[in-house]
């Protein structure tokens, strides 16, 4: 990718402040042909004087220069989620030395890094939509936990020099996209024990030979999610078997349809009912009377007002190549999991377990 041109702001800066390149140029102790030459693109000028000229300015110095976005990168496209197979807007970053790609929503919910104009295969073509220098902050994080959106946030309140993008998907889908090279970080959610040792067993077993970290997010419980009152009167997870019921689906591979399957013995996709992206998603359908039941967190069923009927504790683990856990943007995500204010904010986030929210695991490669 070659470098940016540095986009200039000053003169539009200038106007709206209402002064003149002579008024401007007495503010910051410069003649007004230096200044000219700044705003006509002749000069850069030095840290010093773009200091100056910001608080001049009243404004930052970001808001007069910025590295303007390259003509276009070569990214690998990942394989795109199921409605989004024709969108032209990704997110992108780079991972382990080339560009990815990840196509978007057509939603909008989350603001893309970039345009397709072209696709060869699994390459395309990307038009940046910001500067360079925020593509190689961006960390693509893969998972299903709602809570990712709180840490991207927080990440990227923090620090200037990394920001994150939650790529929200399944456990299957997420360690595929990490053995891969397509995003940076997958998490990875399991019932069972406490000290994280299934976890383990499937990240030696997805990645095989490589140091890992696994790294904490939170703790949670998942279960049966039903509208207010329970008016089925259901009360465990066998009953999502009950004739008639209609399901929210989760897609196979999911840590939520693992959680049907095992309950049901493997029969719960023989139920009707629409299918679900996500844990907010399966609230959603119960709460509009689309589904009658489905398998999500706890939070999910509390932010919708459902009630919750618990099946089983789980813990959520980032899954981490040891060889970039040590690099920005990285590093920051890891930093933030450890966070005092991230632990309060979780305190106040009913349906989670931050106990062990930061805890760093190794694991040596097999």
């Amino acid at each position: 990718m070659s470098e940016s041109r540095l986009e200039n702001h000053l003169k539009r800066q200038r106007k709206a402040a209402g002064l003149s390149q002579n008024a401007l140029a007495e503010r910051v102790g410069v003649s007004r042909q230096a200044i000219l030459a700044v705003e006509a693109g002749r000069n850069v000028p030095s840290t010093s004087l773009g200091l100056r000229l910001a608080y001049a300015l009243g404004c930052s110095v970001e808001d007069i220069f910025q590295l303007a976005p390259a003509p276009g990168i070569h990214a690998h496209l990942a394989p795109a989620a199921a409605g989004n197979e024709g969108g032209a807007r990704v997110a992108a970053g780079k991972v382990a030395g080339r560009w990815v790609a990840h196509r978007l929503p057509s939603h909008g919910i989350l603001a893309a890094d970039g345009i397709i104009s072209g696709t060869d295969g699994d390459m395309a073509t990307v038009t940046p939509l910001v500067s360079s220098g925020s593509l190689r902050r961006n960390a693509l994080v893969a998972g299903c936990a709602p809570l990712l959106g709180a840490v991207a946030t927080r990440v990227g309140q923090r620090f200037n020099d990394a920001r994150i993008t939650w790529l929200p998907t399944g456990n299957r889908n997420s360690m595929r996209l990490l053995a891969g090279g397509l995003v940076h970080v997958a998490g990875l959610h399991l019932a069972g024990e406490g000290n994280g040792s299934a976890t383990e067993a499937v990240a030696r077993k997805t990645l095989p030979g490589q140091r890992l970290l696994l790294v904490n997010l939170t703790g949670w419980r998942i279960g049966v999610v039903v509208p207010a009152g329970n008016p089925l009167g259901l009360a465990s997870g066998a009953d999502l078997m009950r004739p008639g019921l209609r399901l929210a689906h989760r897609e196979k591979g999911c840590g939520a349809h693992a959680v049907a399957s095992r309950y049901t013995e493997g029969a719960c996709d023989e139920q009707s009912g629409p299918h679900a992206a996500g844990h907010r998603e399966v609230a959603r359908l119960v709460r509009s009377g689309a589904a009658d039941a489905g398998i999500a967190i706890e939070s999910a069923a509390l932010a919708e007002g459902l009630d919750f009927i618990p099946l089983a504790s789980e813990r959520f683990d980032l899954v981490i190549p040891a060889d970039v856990a040590a690099d920005s943007p990285v590093s920051r995500l890891i930093e933030t999991l450890d966070d005092p204010a991230f632990r309060a904010e979780m305190e106040h986030l009913p349906g989670y377990d931050g106990s062990r929210s930061g805890q760093v695991t190794t694991v040596e490669a097999a």
